[in-house]
């Protein structure tokens, strides 16, 4: 089961997502997503994957084309944490290190609230 709230302001158009991001829910995400991608110029475009507890490869290949399009993911546990980043991968530097190029990927800790970090 996935919940996906949309959060529409005039700085950003945010997907904050509950739940597992697998089988069907995947296919509506990407149809929110596309059908919403008209309305965003000028704008950022956030997925949220802080209540997030589930990624299949559809998921993971879902946020990984979000993030080549341009779009930040944000995540804060560590499961997610690591299946965006192996997701995202190819474009971008370890954790350990800062990336070579702009990183749409954002972490949080999970335990310092909504504030994000960007690595």
């Amino acid at each position: 089961m996935l919940k996906i709230t949309i959060h529409d302001s005039s700085k950003e158009l945010r997907f904050r997502l509950e739940g597992k991001l697998s089988g069907p829910w995947v296919s509506e995400l990407r149809q929110c997503w596309l059908t919403a991608a008209s309305t965003t110029v000028g704008r950022g475009t956030v997925l949220d994957l802080e209540e997030v507890d589930f990624l299949d490869d559809c998921g993971r290949a879902l946020v990984r084309e979000m993030a080549a399009r341009g779009v930040r993911i944000a995540a804060s546990t560590p499961l997610i944490r690591s299946l965006v980043e192996e997701a995202c991968s190819a474009g971008y530097d370890s954790v350990e290190g800062k990336p070579a190029r702009t990183s749409h990927v954002l972490f949080r800790s999970a335990t310092s609230g909504r504030n994000p970090r960007a690595l």
